[in-house]
């Protein structure tokens, strides 16, 4: 049986023509008597199960082929009959007739498609197999099980039956651009279903009852289908669609592991379900490869040669309550590493984790964690960064912790409390794919102290001498590795009142290196913030001082003191580029409140600054004082 767009209707006529085996065997009955007009009840609805849908269809029929056979039963439900397709070709229509036998005089019951395995089972006790390993060579649809029963006599002894699908139906449509798939031709399809650790059964042996549609799966199933072409392989020059039935066992929030496999690559990606599955309904997988951020593409020895990771930083304000009441404390220190470790960032990299750190790590059970190097005291230095790194237990390594202090710091207890504790940075080897390694650091930086812009002021000098030794390390270590580097954490900093372009974008690019800042280039059109002008505030930090800030359109275009820069090394196999960038509020939101504000001087969407405004608007407060940055990166490797 193969597919068709829209609806299908189907006719069962009940001639004596020919066997349901290899014998050949002569007519019986006048031809156009005792038919059986079988119909679909409904088109069945169609609902993307993960991602985005790609077309707007929402029908999806079948067409019947040579050789297809249907089993059909009378009101006893024991007295079986199989009847086989007549003619030639494929339609949407078509006729079936009984052979070597009379046809039933009353049929009342007919199931998709015949097995001899059936022959002898009555109605309640008939045996399917749903297939794991699918061949698609002849365009055929398998495991699409179904049953019919009669609705009205139509007169001369015909019947119309409706059917009706068991099982769910997955439509999965291959867009290969952008990606080395693109004009390969496609050898297999793999989809796994997983909840938690246990897998989902989707395929597998299984009984039914083809009187009340009720089916029961029998032995332990398979959690996997896969679709393989040999002879008759595709294109993937242009997105492809194809077909197959799942057991409808499916729920929201389930893990599909999609693999597509061609002659020369392999791409594989993980997606959530959307949706609880149901019999008689359609499912699209959009399985447009670029735009899933876990894809990973394989050559066919087996070295990663593209794919995608996501990191974020995030200041989680983990200073004890007593000197920061307003903070998060235990409780919002779990919220936050519950939001972390349910989005599933493959690293992350948090700084102030002081007080609240196990209960910050003991949320975030999917993920390994670098050093904690403690908490604070109130009564003299400490010797912790307030540094931490995570990253995911499956798919992500991280290796070679190095902890660097910085040279310079100013302000004791009163004056930001930067010489309390031993403020540096990290340096991570992370491994994201096999043979793709990127070299993470992360920090958090000397305070800001408000006396100034240049380095006259002390906090100035300390923080831009700083951003400079960190700046030195990275390069040489680029040099050194010939790999990337991404620079992250909350740095305390903004482009409007540190020259951070003459201390960091112009150095490293002089270097021969090249460097980008992804706020920079998503949301301010690539061009840097000015020095020395006023603050660009996100609307949800922003507190009403009409002398030294701008209000931002929206929380994207304002500028956060957390950071995220990513340098490649020209001619380096691996190289990076970030495909999106966002300080993620949504996620982060405690609560909301209405806010106004008059006077306000605010920067449009379009980059226009209008003064004097007066202005209302929903303003987010996060768990901490921070909202995380969060990135995705595209990486490619040539060996």
């Amino acid at each position: 049986m193969c597919k068709y767009f829209g609806m299908a209707a189907v006719l069962l006529a009940a001639q004596i023509l020919y066997s349901c085996s290899n014998d050949i065997l002569g007519y019986g009955e006048e031809e156009g008597k005792g038919q059986i007009v079988a119909r679909i009840a409904q088109p069945a609805t169609t609902r993307t199960a993960m991602g985005n849908a790609v077309d707007g269809s929402n029908a999806v029929g079948i067409v019947w082929t040579d050789g297809d056979e249907i089993g059909v039963f009378d009101a006893s439900g024991t007295s079986q009959k199989c009847y086989a397709k007549v003619g030639q070709g494929t339609a949407a229509t078509a006729s079936f007739a009984a052979f070597g036998t009379t046809a039933f005089d009353k049929p009342v019951y007919a199931y998709y498609p015949y097995n001899e395995a059936n022959a002898s089972n009555d109605i309640h006790s008939l045996v399917g197999d749903l297939p794991s390993e699918q061949n698609m060579d002849d365009g055929a649809l398998h495991g699409d099980y179904k049953i019919g029963s009669a609705t009205t006599s139509t007169g001369e002894g015909s019947y119309e039956f409706e059917f009706k699908h068991l099982f769910s139906m997955a439509r999965i449509t291959i867009d290969a651009a952008d990606t080395p798939l693109k004009g390969e031709t496609l050898k297999s399809i793999t989809m796994s279903v997983s909840r938690g650790e246990a897998g989902v059964p989707i395929a597998g042996n299984f009984t039914f009852n083809a009187e009340d549609g009720s089916w029961k799966q029998t032995g332990a199933g398979k959690n996997s289908v896969t679709l393989t072409w040999n002879t008759n392989s595709p294109s993937l020059e242009q997105a492809f669609t194809c077909y197959t039935s799942l057991f409808p066992v499916i729920h929201s929030g389930d893990l599909f592991t999609i693999t597509v496999s061609t002659e020369n690559y392999k791409a594989e990606f993980t997606a959530n379900s959307l949706t609880d599955f149901s019999a008689e309904q359609i499912y699209t997988f959009p399985v447009v490869l670029d735009k899933y951020e876990t894809i990973k593409v394989y050559d066919k020895d087996g070295n990663a040669v593209q794919g995608k990771f996501t990191c974020a930083a995030l200041n989680v304000d983990g200073l004890p309550s007593l000197i920061n009441s307003g903070g998060p404390g235990s409780d919002g220190t779990t919220a936050i590493g519950n939001i972390m470790n349910s989005i599933g960032y493959d690293f992350i990299a948090v700084s102030e984790d002081f007080t609240y750190h196990d209960e910050l790590a003991g949320a975030m059970t999917n993920y390994n964690m670098g050093t904690f190097r403690g908490s604070v005291s109130l009564s003299g230095n400490s010797d912790t960064d307030g540094l931490g790194f995570f990253w995911k237990k499956e798919g992500i390594a991280a290796t070679g912790e190095t902890i660097v202090p910085y040279n310079d710091a100013y302000g004791g207890l009163f004056d930001g409390a930067n010489t309390m504790i031993a403020k540096g940075f990290r340096h991570y080897e992370v491994t994201v794919a096999e043979g793709v390694t990127v070299d993470v650091y992360i920090t958090h930086m000397n305070t800001f102290g408000d006396g100034g812009n240049t380095e006259d002021d002390p906090w100035v000098h300390a923080q831009l001498s700083q951003l400079r030794q960190l700046r030195d390390y990275v390069v040489a270590k680029a040099k050194e590795n010939k790999r990337p580097a991404i620079i992250m954490g909350d740095t305390n900093m903004r482009y409007t009142r540190h020259q951070i372009v003459t201390n960091l974008i112009d150095p490293v690019t002089n270097e021969g290196l090249q460097i980008v800042d992804p706020w920079v280039e998503f949301h301010r059109g690539g061009v840097y913030p000015t020095w020395n002008t006023k603050s660009l505030m996100i609307r949800s930090k922003y507190a009403g001082d009409v002398e030294n800030d701008i209000l931002c359109a929206d929380d994207q275009r304002g500028e956060v003191v957390d950071k995220m820069w990513y340098i490649n090394v020209p001619e380096a196999a691996i190289q990076l580029k970030a495909v999106s960038c966002m300080n993620d509020v949504e996620h982060f939101s405690k609560s909301t409140e209405q806010v106004s504000f008059s006077g306000v001087t605010i920067e449009d969407a379009n980059g226009n600054i209008l003064s004097d405004q007066n202005v209302s608007y929903t303003k987010v407060n996060g768990y901490a004082d921070h909202f995380p940055v969060v990135v995705s990166f595209e990486y490619s490797y040539k060996k």
